[in-house]
Order: C-alpha cells, then sequence, then structure tokens
C-alpha cells in the first residue's frame, strides 16, 4: 500500500442510555499502538455514492473492495457537500 493509503481501524459501536432515557453511541476503535478509544457520538449520517460500495463474499473482501473504490479520492469527493 502507498503512504496514502486509507488505515483501517476495527470499530464496534454500543448504544448508552442516560438516566434521562435519551440515548447515544459510542464508538470503540483501535489504534496502531495497540490501545482502543471510546468516543461518545452523536450521528448525523452521510453516505457516499453508490457507486463507491465495495461488494464482497466476506466482509474482508467487501472492505477491500471499498478501499479500491476510494483510492485516491478526497473527502469531498466521497461526501460532497457534507461538512467535514
Amino acid at each position: 500500500m502507498s503512504e496514502s493509503s486509507f488505515v483501517v481501524q476495527k470499530v464496534e459501536w454500543v448504544q448508552l442510555r442516560a438516566p434521562s432515557g435519551e440515548s447515544f453511541f459510542v464508538m470503540i476503535s483501535s489504534l496502531p499502538n495497540g490501545f482502543f478509544t471510546a468516543v461518545p457520538c452523536q450521528i448525523q449520517l452521510v453516505h457516499g455514492d453508490h457507486s463507491l460500495i465495495g461488494l464482497g463474499a466476506s466482509a474482508d473482501a467487501a472492505l477491500e473492495q471499498v478501499q479500491k473504490n476510494l483510492e485516491g479520492k478526497t473527502r469531498e469527493q466521497i461526501f460532497p457537500g457534507a461538512a467535514g
């Protein structure tokens, strides 16, 4: 992979519920140094264009395909008009 390739971080999502009953998500992700982060998130979801989707017989194959589809693209090209 070239230096400009995207770095894969495994991410897991959990939902927490506040005492008030309101729920929010926590993103848990691995870091290259072996540690993990857990970040509370309020999510506004923006999908990339359908043409960027990765399709494969396994999760790893689909991820490999989406990485190829995204190679060389900027965030603006992947999510045109989205706030970053």
